[in-house]
């Protein structure tokens, strides 16, 4: 007997008791449904946290930060000793190596110096951040507005958009309350390098030119104000000089000192390394750690969650499991009975030559239709599930982020796909028996059968 008369055959078996085929077909479809929306449950959650994360920076970006030993601690009495051959520096050269390594695009060096900003009687804190303007570029910062400042423009400036938005007026009572409105492309925005305070009168600081507001999307530099390096420094360096604010170190506000004759020294506060997949993130930052250097990306708050979250997925697709193992016995169930009303015909089967091994494939054929068209049935209403889930629920609990609704079930095309064929596995070994009891039946006695 061929396979596709085999499969007609089978096919009109199941459509000729059609009420006891649906109802068998459902218990799978709800059997395989609770599975795939259950594990959907659980990819969800990775995928709305990766969302989250997202909003507070990328998952390709290393940050890096000095091993802790500060300069200072070198030969001190604070116990450290001489820790001079431990002691590692983010600096230009830091720089060069990390971009040689495999995987890394480029990585960009930051200096910080707390401040503060006026827009006339209106003030606001801020943390500058001084950085080479021509890598900045190749961080694709979103912006809400204008342009990221160049390089040969003079006193030019990128602000976070919460620097551009929360003015206050100090003298107030209630400063906070109602923030004023600020156009920092049109009012003279005054800086001064540090947010230390100043007896007397406020000291002169340097008129700035913003060219562009970050987008409210990120919140990651929300704080921020980028501006040159090598720009800032010679600012810096005048405010001092006019203002005499310079406390003997070189320090103005921020944690630089004046280096020592032939002294090793940091010049960055802190480093950003960009990798060229989410998957290669790991290798660069033990690379970097390697290194000496404390070195942290979001794949690690990540992998945390991911860990939390397939122990979910087992605990939900196990319940999901209980199911489909009802389901099973529901094929089981009706096969036997297939046998007991066919017995005649499985006879005649045999007495005009069937082989015994054609008998199996009928029975185990119909089993695995049962279970495939009942998974095929149950992965639509997962996505019918997961569609609610998503729009509905997640509207109705305001999880909502600036990408849009909060994902809760997330099914990709390999869970549906695996669903299905999990189904169909199901529909196989439950109609294993009953196709191997067909094939034992006597035929003579089948055939007297009434």
């Amino acid at each position: 007997m061929s396979s596709i008369d085999l499969a007609l055959m089978g096919i009109k078996n199941l459509l000729r008791r059609k009420a006891r085929t649906i109802l068998t077909v459902l218990g799978v479809v709800i059997g395989t449904a609770a599975i795939v929306v259950m594990v959907s449950l659980g990819l969800g959650m990775n995928k709305a946290f990766e969302q989250q994360l997202e909003e507070y920076g990328s998952l390709t970006m290393i940050d890096i930060y000095n091993n802790m030993m500060y300069e200072g601690m070198r030969g001190d009495s604070t116990g450290f000793g001489d820790t001079s051959t431990d002691q590692v520096y983010l600096d230009d050269e830091t720089i060069n190596m990390i971009e040689s390594m495999d995987h890394v695009e480029f990585a960009i060096g930051f200096k910080r110096f707390d401040s503060k900003i006026y827009a006339g009687k209106y003030e606001n804190y801020s943390n500058v951040k001084a950085v080479d303007l021509s890598k900045l570029a190749l961080m694709n910062i979103k912006l809400s507005q204008g342009v990221m400042p160049s390089v040969e423009g003079q006193y030019e400036a990128l602000f976070g958009f919460q620097v551009a938005q929360n003015f206050y007026d100090p003298q107030s009572r209630n400063p906070y309350g109602n923030p004023p409105q600020i156009n920092i492309f049109e009012d003279k925005i005054e800086l001064l390098p540090s947010s230390q305070y100043y007896e007397g009168r406020r000291p002169r600081g340097y008129i700035l030119k913003p060219t562009g507001v970050t987008s409210e999307t990120d919140w990651t530099y929300a704080w921020d104000i980028f501006m040159d390096y090598e720009t800032f420094e010679k600012l810096k360096a005048d405010f001092d000089r006019k203002n005499k604010t310079d406390d003997g170190n070189g320090s103005t506000g921020g944690n630089s000192r004046k280096p020592k004759s032939n002294e090793k020294v940091n010049k960055y506060d802190e480093m950003k390394v960009s990798v060229d997949n989410v998957k290669n993130v790991q290798e660069v930052q033990d690379q970097i750690k390697a290194m000496g250097f404390e070195a942290y990306s979001l794949t690690d708050a990540l992998e945390n969650m991911k860990k939390t979250s397939a122990m979910i997925q087992a605990i939900l697709g196990g319940i999901g499991a209980v199911s489909l193992f009802i389901a099973a016995i529901g094929i089981t169930n009706t096969m036997v009975m297939s046998i007991y009303e066919r017995t005649k015909e499985i006879g005649v089967m045999k007495v005009i030559g069937a082989q015994l091994k054609d008998i199996k494939r009928l029975f185990l054929f119909e089993a695995a239709m049962l279970g495939f068209f009942g998974g095929l049935l149950g992965i639509a209403f997962s996505y019918g599930v997961s569609f609610i889930i998503n729009s509905v629920i997640s509207g109705m609990t305001g999880d909502s982020g600036y990408y849009g609704p909060q994902i809760l079930s997330y099914i990709p095309a390999w869970l549906a796909l695996l669903g299905l064929g999990f189904s169909t596995i199901i529909g196989l070994v439950a109609g294993y028996y009953p196709a191997v009891r067909a094939t034992k039946l006597s035929a003579l006695e089948a055939i007297r059968t009434e």
